[in-house]
């Protein structure tokens, strides 16, 4: 009878998401993933065959990732779009150095010139926009977007704004990684908001449920720091 594994794969993977961010897939080593969770190097090869067998184990949990947390942010908020902002954010919360972020887009080589890693990589970015489909057409049913909008072009959109912004923030670091996710989010969904005003239980505008910050407060900061 096969013993018992008293470390899951899922906890594996995410030590193996903490050694990328900190070291970038090409540095990272079967011997700091394991030290992690307290298993040996050859345990590891038991469980992925190899450093690129694990690498593509954590590819392909990645869009699995990706829904979980579109569902616990949805379960968090009750408009579209404060549930959009906490998807965007949740996903870059545990990001505090660029150097970081950096390591984790390392990974991108892998996707452009591995057919099985973009084959992963593919699935990830389908539900990022997927999701981003899912609350735009619910904030159009509840009057938080306009009804015109365009909302599997927007949606598309937001995939770009966002690995655009993380890119952007890993060289230039303007301010903290949510503040400026946040503030590229609102001017890429600020012309499809109803111009005749949004429901109040959207939040829209309480700076930090929604996705657009109080006029008036925006002025009264951008005042102050000049």
């Amino acid at each position: 009878m096969a013993r018992p594994r008293l470390v899951s794969d899922d906890a594996i993977l995410d030590a193996t998401r903490q050694v990328l961010a900190e070291l970038g897939p090409v540095k990272l080593t079967l011997a700091a993933v394991g030290s992690r969770v307290g298993l040996a190097p050859p345990t590891l090869m038991q469980r992925f065959g190899s450093k690129r067998g694990l690498l593509l184990a954590s590819a392909a949990r990645s869009p699995l990732m990706v829904k979980l947390a579109a569902e616990e942010a949805a379960a968090r908020n009750a408009s579209p779009l404060a549930t959009l902002r906490d998807f965007a954010l949740s996903a870059v919360a545990h990001i505090k150095r660029r150097e970081e972020l950096g390591n984790g887009l390392g990974f991108v080589q892998l996707d452009v010139a591995d057919p099985e890693f973009r084959q992963h990589a593919l699935a990830h970015s389908a539900a990022i926009v997927d999701s981003c489909d899912t609350f735009y057409r619910a904030a159009v049913e509840v009057g938080e977007l306009r009804a015109d909008t365009d909302v599997p072009a927007l949606a598309r959109h937001t995939l770009v704004c966002f690995n655009g912004a993380l890119q952007v923030w890993a060289v230039n670091g303007w301010g903290s990684l949510s503040e400026f996710l946040t503030e590229q989010l609102d001017l890429l969904i600020a012309p499809y908001l109803r111009s005749d005003g949004v429901p109040a239980r959207s939040g829209l505008l309480s700076g930090h449920d929604g996705l657009q910050r109080d006029p008036q407060r925006a002025a009264d900061g951008d005042r102050a720091e000049s």
